[in-house]
């Protein structure tokens, strides 16, 4: 029953006329937007419209919340769904934007940025933090390898089976086995790269675990498919299985 009011719900959103500035913005600010097709274009409109319904948004520090806001988190964070059908993050119920990287205390003092400081953080109680300032910056520049948006929603796509661990599923049991094999693979080479700082194409930060190496590794899929291809082409072939979409078409 639940299911049958949310997607009849779904239908009447889809329904409402699209603002015409929400294309703009979608322009302007969702640099992968440009390249994508007809098809995709319209299905990633209606992921956003459904996003920005469904969750409940808050600002903070003296942040206004705006259209502007809520189409480029919404519709940066569609792009991780054009290849699935019915999802729309419902895992996620919250999303808290301020307007630069959040400070946290904690024993080592005052940590501020992405790996010093926390620019994003997504929590499997379905919250989702980002920096508004981290959003635009890397969201306007698509295919340089840094996307916060990708990277804090592929954690909560990590965290579906119920821990953000880096610990996926797949539609077979063989394919499953095969990502955790190039996983625990190419986290160990991330890892010792990263001791030796030796220059790599997933940033480093990946080496801090699995969830983050995840996270790092989506990012870099969509940001940077071709070269992933080609210096990772088991990880991007099974990134490709799981999102159902291969972005070397629109780099």
């Amino acid at each position: 029953m639940f299911n049958w009011f949310r997607n009849r719900r779904r239908k009447n959103i889809l329904r409402e006329p699209w603002p015409s500035t929400w294309v703009s913005i979608l322009e302007d600010n969702v640099g992968h937007y440009k390249a994508l097709s007809t098809v995709e274009k319209n299905k990633l409109k209606a992921i956003t419209r459904i996003i920005i319904s469904e969750k409940h948004w808050e600002v903070h520090d003296g942040l206004v919340m705006s259209d502007e806001i809520k189409v480029t988190i919404a519709g940066t964070a569609a792009l991780l769904l054009l290849g699935v059908n019915d999802f729309y993050f419902e895992n996620v119920n919250t999303i808290i934007v301020f307007p630069v990287p959040i400070r946290r205390e904690t024993q080592d003092g005052l940590v501020v940025g992405r790996e010093s400081r926390h620019a994003g953080e997504a929590w499997q109680n379905g919250q989702v933090v980002l920096s508004w300032q981290d959003v635009v910056s890397d969201s306007r520049t698509p295919f340089d390898g840094r996307n916060l948006v990708i990277h804090e929603f592929a954690h909560c796509l990590d965290g579906l089976d119920g821990e953000m661990g880096g610990s996926l599923t797949f539609g077979d049991s063989a394919t499953t086995r095969r990502w955790h094999q190039v996983c625990e693979s190419e986290f160990e080479a991330l890892v010792l790269a990263a001791e030796r700082r030796q220059k790599t194409l997933l940033d480093y930060y990946g080496a801090t675990n699995q969830a983050e190496f995840f996270a790092v590794a989506s990012e870099t899929f969509f940001e940077k498919p071709r070269q992933l291809k080609e210096e990772h082409t088991e990880l991007f072939e099974l990134l490709v299985r799981y999102y159902r979409l291969d972005p070397t078409r629109w780099a």
